[in-house]
């Protein structure tokens, strides 16, 4: 299931500080949904080199990356992994068995049956999407920056309904949070928001539906901006300022004069 919390708690372990000093070495690597070995191992030893290094096939890729986990305690996150081939595993994981005891793999996905594919059905972590109370103060805490909804009582009558549409999903709650902080105390907009046709969408309810009303809330300038970003492959990090300068170049933006802020 998208949205419950699976890239944020493996985010968590990864970042911290007493986790990073068991290992020498970590790679993160986010996993496409056409799953390529390839392009999944060079990550990994970008990683671990540094080095944008170019290889002519897996082969040679692997072997280097093999000499560099030699007797390397290792932590590798496979993040929304989608392999489907058993073949494809084996063949990722081939260099890892030259790293030193100790070393770790963290798998996110949303494919149970793949870990019992991969002979790991045992070591599965089921997230659990959140209590009613938890939703709740999620909510409130993104859309009035409060815990609860005790002191806007005008509210309440939408706020249950807005959280039994979002399934209990973080991702949503958050998204819908900053959304309605737009607009915190247009009881109106709440209700637009809670009746809105695209909840129809998902059945009633789940991830999209949130993250479309989202998007729709936007300018048509910022949805320019937005849609922009989906000609970078997904996963991809981009500098803040490389991209501000795309959209400039693009004509989306226009640099500002000292006349334009006077």
């Amino acid at each position: 299931m998208g949205g419950v919390g699976k890239t944020t708690l493996a985010r968590l372990l990864y970042d911290d500080k007493k986790v990073k000093n068991l290992f020498e070495l970590n790679a993160w690597v986010s996993v496409s949904d056409e799953f390529d070995s390839f392009n999944a191992s060079k990550v990994i030893f970008q990683s671990v080199t540094g080095v944008n290094k170019e290889f002519a096939d897996l082969n040679l890729l692997q072997v280097d990356l093999t000499d560099h986990l030699r007797g390397k305690i290792f932590l590798l996150v496979l993040d929304d992994i989608w392999i489907e081939n058993y073949e494809d595993w084996v063949t990722l994981v081939g260099p890892l068995h030259a790293c030193a005891l100790g070393s770790k793999i963290i798998i996110t996905t949303r494919k149970e049956q793949l870990l019992k594919k991969l002979g790991y059905g045992h070591l599965n972590h089921r997230l659990q999407t959140l209590s009613p109370d938890d939703a709740l103060s999620l909510l409130a805490l993104h859309a009035l920056g409060v815990k609860n909804f005790d002191s806007h009582l005008s509210l309440q009558k939408h706020d249950e309904g807005i959280v039994k549409k979002c399934d209990g999903l973080p991702l949503a709650l958050i998204a819908l949070g900053r959304l309605l902080r737009t607009k915190k105390f247009e009881e109106e907009y709440w209700n637009e928001v809670l009746n809105n046709e695209i909840w129809r969408l998902q059945n009633g309810g789940g991830i999209i539906p949130a993250l479309r009303l989202s998007y729709h809330d936007l300018s048509s300038c910022l949805k320019q901006l937005f849609i922009y970003c989906f000609l970078f492959p997904k996963d991809y990090m981009f500098e803040k300022e490389e991209l501000v300068l795309l959209w400039m170049a693009e004509g989306f933006l226009h640099q500002s004069t000292p006349s334009d802020t006077t």
